[in-house]
Order: C-alpha cells, then structure tokens, then sequence
C-alpha cells in the first residue's frame, strides 16, 4: 500500500531544501505542517485530508535541527473514498526546510536510518517468538529470511533470550525486502506451517539457505516442503487470513518507517547498535 501511495503522492518540493521564516516552537510546527501542505500537487487519485506531526526530536550530530516524523492522511477518490495515511520524515532548523541530509562518511542519507518509537501494541502473543511474556525488557525484531544478515542474527537473538526468559519477550515481525523476491512465498508457507502446529518454524528456515532469486511460488514450496518435511501447497499458503498477516506485519514496519533488516528495537527504542539487549544480560551475572 505505501508504494502506491508514494506513487499517488508527489511532493512538490524540487530543491534537496528551502527556505521559510519561524521565530518559535510553536510557529516552526506550524510553519513545517503549512509547507507540507502546499506541497503536496493536487491529483485525481485522491484528496488531502490533513498533516499530524507524530513526533519530533533533536537531530543527532546537527546542533540546532530537528527531525519531524509527519503523517499524511488522504481520501482515496477512486475508491470509494478509502481512508489512507503515509509517514513521511523531513528536517528543520527553524529556518531551513530539508528532505534529507547525507552522512559524508559514508554517503548513506540520514533519513533512511530513522524510524519512529515502538509502542505497547507490538506487544502481543501473536507475535511473542521467545522468552516470557510479562518479562520486564521487550525486543521487537523486523527481519526478512533471505536477508544475509538476518540468518546470521535472528538465530543469536532467538538463542539468548531463550537462555534468559524472565529479562526478555522477543517479538518478531515478518518485513520482506524487495530485493528478495522470493521472500514473501517463503513468509506465507511459515505462517502457513505455524498454523498448523510446526514448532521452530522460524528457527528451522533461518537455520536452511533459500538461496532464490525466482517468485515461483510452486518452486519455492517444494524447496520448503522438503527443508521443513511439510506438505504445503500453494493454495493454502494464499488464503485470505495468511495474506492479511503478512501484509499487517508489513504496514506495521512500514508506517515505523523502516527501510531494512534485521532492525531491532529495545524497550521501544530502536537500537543501531543491534547488541544493546547483551549489556543487560551481563548486567544480570
């Protein structure tokens, strides 16, 4: 849905950043949410509801700017009027309206590397992969199997939270990355085979290498069927309550504004580091 809505929306806004006066606090929210609003080009598609700021904070290593995470919401006017919203993030000085900046270190934008603060809804045993519910640490892991990285993290994280169930609650969330094609075929037959009563599913797949650049749904089954000794088919993995799972798990990212995986979040932060839940680990021994 967001890639729809990132082609439907088109900001105008044709500089890397402009110019616009503010004197206050105050006057700088106003004045963020009135650019944003002029900005955004009328079109057939939809039409412009309104702009909330969902946050905003001091920009780390960029004295006197701020970063606003912004929600837009629109009508969508060939859809009988469907409500939708898009998140977007953009930078301020106060004076200085930027879409982005870029670190020269190493040329990756900043914007990218954002996301916003998990709340207490990504909580739920729905989602709970590892460790006790009610234990008083949360880590919310969004992760993709065919993400090198991944198959090399999500085994550690899962393995040390078993190993201290009472200081942590793992939560995992699917996110397929585009440049793994194969990946949502992949999600679906695991949600499918959890459904069913396979344990360790998760663990079994980051475990395989599913090394595939193919959609073929059939393909990817079969290789899946025989890693995990299932007997899926590609009809049950396309039933309408597996393709809703995997598409909340993926707005939920989404709408944090997550761009990669493996991204991890302790206690609501989301953590760079990717290691910061070990420090309380030792500080238990």
């Amino acid at each position: 849905m967001r890639s729809l809505m990132l082609k439907l929306l088109t900001i105008t806004i044709a500089l890397s950043s402009l110019l616009f006066a503010a004197d206050t606090v105050v006057d700088t929210d106003k004045k963020v949410v009135s650019f944003l609003e002029k900005a955004i080009a009328p079109n057939e598609n939809y039409k412009f509801e309104k702009i909330t700021i969902l946050k905003k904070d001091d920009l780390k290593d960029a004295a006197g700017w701020k970063v606003y995470f912004v929600r837009i919401d629109l009508t969508l006017i060939k859809q009988e009027g469907k409500k939708v919203s898009v998140n977007d993030i953009v930078f301020t000085n106060g004076k200085i309206l930027s879409k982005d900046f870029v670190d020269v270190n190493n040329g990756k934008s900043i914007k990218s590397s954002l996301s916003l603060d998990i709340t207490a809804t990504a909580y739920n045993k729905e989602h709970l992969l590892a460790g006790n519910f009610n234990a008083p640490n949360k880590l919310v892991v969004f992760s993709d199997p065919l993400c090198p990285f991944c198959m090399d993290f999500v085994p550690e994280v899962i393995a040390d939270v078993q190993k201290n169930p009472e200081t942590f609650a793992l939560f995992y969330y699917h996110f397929p990355l585009t440049i793994h094609p194969a990946a949502p075929t992949l999600i679906k037959a695991m949600l499918v085979a959890e459904a069913k009563g396979e344990k360790d599913v998760i663990k079994k797949v980051y475990e395989e290498v599913f090394d595939f650049k193919t959609t073929d749904e059939q393909f990817i089954l079969d290789a899946f069927n025989k890693a995990l000794k299932t007997n899926l088919t590609v009809e049950e993995i396309n039933k309408e309550p597996i393709l809703q799972k995997l598409k909340f798990d993926h707005e939920y990212a989404t709408n944090l504004m997550i761009n990669g995986t493996p991204t991890i979040y302790l206690n609501g932060k989301k953590d760079e580091t990717k290691t910061g839940y070990r420090k309380l680990i030792k500080e238990k021994k």
